[in-house]
């Protein structure tokens, strides 16, 4: 019980730390948000990945619990990484911009 409650905080922490990234807010959002709001976000993701790390260690003791957790940490990264090339594969190619006169 104690992995799976771990892989998901980490999916929901490395989710939010992928909201508050400008570059990825239209693809994941569909829309920008302010800098207060990235800030925001930026630390609810790190304190949900720190809850994780905390339940790890209390559910299979310092030494394995943050082993565990960084391998938490790395499923729950590629989780949001291949969903988000979803997202992106999925939405239509963009517009390409004329061509420069020069």
């Amino acid at each position: 019980m104690t992995h799976i409650l771990s892989v998901a905080l980490c999916i929901a922490g490395f989710a939010c730390l992928c909201a508050a990234m400008t570059r990825h807010q239209p693809d994941f959002i569909g829309c920008k948000l302010d800098a207060r709001t990235s800030r925001m976000i930026r630390r609810v993701g790190a304190a949900i990945s720190l809850s994780a790390l905390a339940i790890n260690m209390i559910g299979l003791g310092a030494g394995y619990g943050a082993i565990a957790w960084c391998g938490h940490l790395t499923l729950g990264a590629a989780l949001v990484l291949f969903c988000l090339n979803r997202l992106i594969a999925r939405q239509p190619a963009k517009a390409k911009s004329a061509p420069r006169k020069g």
